[in-house]
C-alpha cells in the first residue's frame, strides 16, 4: 500500500465526527467492551433493524463477539467520555475490571448495556466479514433502550466534543431591536461578564441580554447558524464570512502553587517548563492552542492532569500538582478553596492568546452589538492597565 496514501487516509478519517459507541459482549467467551467510533445503521425494515459495527481483529472483544453470537451497541451521552477512555484501554489502571467501574445491566442477550447511554441496541450477531485489519459485524436489534440523554458523546479532529443542535432557518426567531445575545469562551465568561452585563444593563435597561459560555469552535457554530450575533474569544479568525478585531493583545501567564520553585521567577521560557507537570484546560482549542505554542519552541509539553473546569485546573495547580498557561493574566489569583496562585508573565509570542471580537461580515451590526463591543475593550483595557 502507498505510505502517503494511507497516512492521509488515516489523517482524513480523524476529521470526520462520529458518535462514540462502546461495543459489549456476555456469555461462553466472557464478558468484554471496546470502544469503536464505527457503527452504523444498515435497515430499519429487515426482520428486525440491523446495524453495523468495526471491530480490531486483535481487540479481545472481537474474538468474543464471534463466538458468544450477541453484542450491544452502547452510543455514549456527552458526559460519558470517561466510559469511552475505559474502554479504549487509555486507563490502564482498570483494565482488570472495567465492568466493575461503570453502572449498567444485562440486556435480553445478555449483553451489557450502560447506564446513562443515549441509545443500546442489543443485537444477535447474524453476519461477521473480515476486511484488511477489522471484522465487520451486522447484528440485528432485539431490544432499543433509549435513556432520557440526548446529546451523544462525539470523537473529532482526535478529541472528543458536544453535540449542539443548531435550530433551522424556518424556526429561528427572528432577534427582537432590543435583543442582544452574546457569545464568550468558556474561561472568559467568569472574570469579565458580569461586569460587563451589569454596566451594559445600567446603561440599557430596555435590552434583553442573552449570553453563551462554550469552546471557540462551538462559539463559531453557533454564530453561523444565528443564535449569537457576537462572540468574544481567543486566537485568530481566518474565516470568508467572519470579521475579527483585536479586544486585547496576548499576555501569557503561568499558573504556579505559590511554594513552586520557579515563584520568585519575574518571567518564564516554555524551557523552563517543558520537563515539569502540566494541568491542561481540556477544550479543542486550548489543547491546539498549547500545541501550537510548545511546537513553535520545539519542545512538548508534559501533560499530567486535564480539566474542562478552569476551577478544576486552578485548584490543582494551587496543589501544587503542576503548572498551567493562561493567555491572560488572570484576575482571581486564588483557588477555589482558597489557596494562594502566583501568575508569572510567559515571556514567549502566543498569538493564539489574544482576545478577539468575532462578527458575521456583511450583515452589519446591529447598535446594541456596537456598543457592547465598545463596552468590551474599554474593560479588557481596564484590565490589562491594572485598572479596577
Amino acid at each position: 500500500m502507498d505510505a502517503d496514501l494511507r497516512a492521509r487516509f488515516i489523517e482524513g478519517m480523524s476529521r470526520v465526527a462520529a458518535a462514540v459507541t462502546v461495543v459489549t459482549t456476555d456469555g461462553e467467551a466472557g464478558r468484554f467492551g471496546v470502544t469503536v467510533s464505527s457503527m452504523t445503521s444498515v435497515s430499519a425494515d429487515t426482520s428486525r433493524p440491523s446495524l453495523l459495527i468495526s471491530v480490531h481483529h486483535l481487540s479481545p472483544a472481537c474474538e468474543a463477539i464471534k463466538k458468544n453470537r450477541r453484542f450491544c451497541a452502547n452510543v455514549l451521552s456527552g458526559n460519558q467520555s470517561f466510559v469511552s477512555d475505559l474502554f479504549s484501554g487509555r486507563l490502564k489502571h482498570l483494565n482488570q475490571d472495567r465492568f466493575g467501574a461503570i453502572a449498567w445491566h444485562p440486556g435480553a442477550t445478555g449483553a451489557p448495556i450502560i447506564d446513562g447511554a443515549v441509545v443500546s441496541l442489543d443485537c444477535e450477531l447474524k453476519t461477521a466479514l473480515m476486511w484488511g485489519t477489522h471484522f465487520l459485524f451486522i447484528g440485528e436489534a432485539e431490544t432499543i433502550d433509549l435513556s432520557a440523554q440526548r446529546s451523544p458523546l462525539v470523537y473529532g479532529n482526535r478529541g472528543y466534543r458536544r453535540a449542539i443542535p443548531i435550530m433551522p432557518d424556518d424556526h429561528r426567531p427572528p432577534h427582537p431591536e432590543n435583543h442582544l445575545s452574546i457569545g464568550f469562551f468558556i474561561t472568559l465568561g467568569p472574570q469579565f461578564v458580569p461586569d460587563l452585563v451589569a454596566g451594559f444593563a445600567s446603561q440599557q435597561p430596555d435590552v434583553d441580554i442573552r449570553l453563551l459560555e462554550a469552546d471557540h469552535d462551538d462559539l463559531i457554530e453557533q454564530m453561523r447558524a444565528g443564535r449569537i450575533e457576537a462572540a468574544i474569544t481567543f486566537g485568530a479568525v481566518n474565516e470568508a464570512d467572519l470579521d475579527a478585531e483585536l479586544v486585547c493583545p496576548p499576555a501569557p501567564h503561568v499558573l504556579l502553587n505559590a511554594s513552586h520553585a520557579l515563584a520568585g521567577r519575574s518571567s518564564l521560557r516554555l524551557s523552563d517548563l517543558a520537563e515539569l507537570p502540566m494541568i491542561l484546560l481540556d477544550y479543542p482549542s486550548v489543547r491546539s492552542a498549547t500545541d501550537t505554542l510548545f511546537k513553535r519552541g520545539g519542545l512538548q509539553p508534559h501533560i499530567r492532569f486535564q480539566s474542562p473546569s478552569f476551577a478544576m485546573v486552578r485548584g490543582l495547580v494551587a496543589q501544587g500538582l503542576g503548572y498551567s498557561i493562561v493567555p491572560q493574566a488572570p484576575q482571581a489569583r486564588t483557588a477555589p478553596d482558597g489557596k494562594k496562585i502566583l501568575a508569572i508573565p510567559l515571556d514567549e509570542d502566543f498569538p493564539e492568546g489574544a482576545v478577539v471580537a468575532i462578527t458575521p461580515r456583511g450583515n452589519g451590526r446591529s447598535e446594541w452589538v456596537g456598543q457592547f463591543l465598545a463596552k468590551c475593550r474599554r474593560s479588557f483595557g481596564h484590565a490589562a492597565n491594572g485598572e479596577g
